[in-house]
């Protein structure tokens, strides 16, 4: 029952992560039928995440609730360096990240255009 209940959070998250600017795709792969795709993700238990950036894979053991995964892959793929040019978007920029993952703000003289 876990299992199915994961894949409906999955269902859900889908969509959103779909429609953002860079978007965020998800898989499912039936593990019965491609049990050759399972064997080289060394997948030995049900539901198994895996993230891949870059073409590797990485082991997902964060929140599966709809909400909490969409703002994971939110900020997972989000790019590593954002350029912010006012009060507003650093407040924006925080907010979206969220609480979850460290944030570094750099301050400096005479930054422009992300140069």
């Amino acid at each position: 029952m876990l299992y199915i209940r994961f894949f409906f959070q999955l269902d859900k998250a889908a969509p959103v992560l779909a429609r953002l600017k860079d978007p965020v795709v998800i898989a499912k792969v039936n593990a019965d039928k491609f049990a050759h795709l399972a064997n080289k993700y060394e997948i030995d238990g049900f539901p198994t995440l895996k993230i891949f950036a870059h073409g590797v894979p990485t082991d997902y053991y964060g929140p599966r609730k709809t909400d909490l995964l969409v703002r994971f892959l939110k900020k997972f793929a989000a790019p590593d360096v954002a350029v912010l040019n006012s009060d507003s978007s650093i407040s924006d920029f925080v907010e979206a990240a969220g609480t979850d993952f460290p944030i570094y703000v750099a301050f400096g003289l005479n930054v422009r255009d992300g140069k």
